[in-house]
C-alpha cells in the first residue's frame, strides 16, 4: 500500500499525514494490493478541500473529493466516502461472480428432450 500526500496552499503537518494513513488503512482492506493512492490537501480561501485517487490491481480507480472548513473533518469525510465507494464495487463484484447461471426455460428442455430421444 502506498499513500502520497499533496500538500498545496497548506504547511505540512504530520498530524494530518498520520490522520490520513490511519484512515486510509480502512479504505485498504477493501482492495487488493498492490495499492497506490494519491491525495491532495489544499486550501481555498477558508475551506479546506481533498481529492483522493485510488488504484488497485486488477479493479478501477476510485477518485472522491470533499470539502469543508476544517482539514480533519476533511479527511474523515473523504475517507469515509471512499471506503463506502470501495465497499459498493467490492460487493457488486462478489455478488457478480456468485450469481446463479440463467435458469432453462421450459420450452428448451422439451426441444432438447426431444432432440436426445430422436437420436
Amino acid at each position: 500500500m502506498r499513500l502520497d500526500i499533496t500538500f498545496r496552499n497548506l504547511d505540512p503537518s504530520d498530524a494530518l499525514k498520520d490522520r490520513a494513513e490511519k484512515k486510509f488503512a480502512k479504505v485498504a482492506k477493501h482492495l487488493r494490493e498492490p495499492i497506490e493512492a494519491h491525495l491532495v490537501l489544499h486550501v481555498e480561501r477558508h475551506h479546506k478541500s481533498a481529492e483522493l485517487t485510488v488504484h488497485s490491481a486488477g479493479e478501477q480507480t476510485f477518485t472522491a473529493r470533499e470539502r469543508t472548513e476544517d482539514a480533519y473533518a476533511t479527511i474523515d469525510g473523504l475517507m469515509t466516502r471512499m471506503e463506502r465507494t470501495v465497499r459498493r464495487a467490492r460487493e457488486r463484484s462478489l455478488d457478480r461472480a456468485h450469481q446463479a447461471p440463467p435458469a432453462v426455460s421450459q420450452s428448451e428442455s422439451d426441444a432438447e428432450d426431444e432432440a436426445e430421444t430422436e437420436v
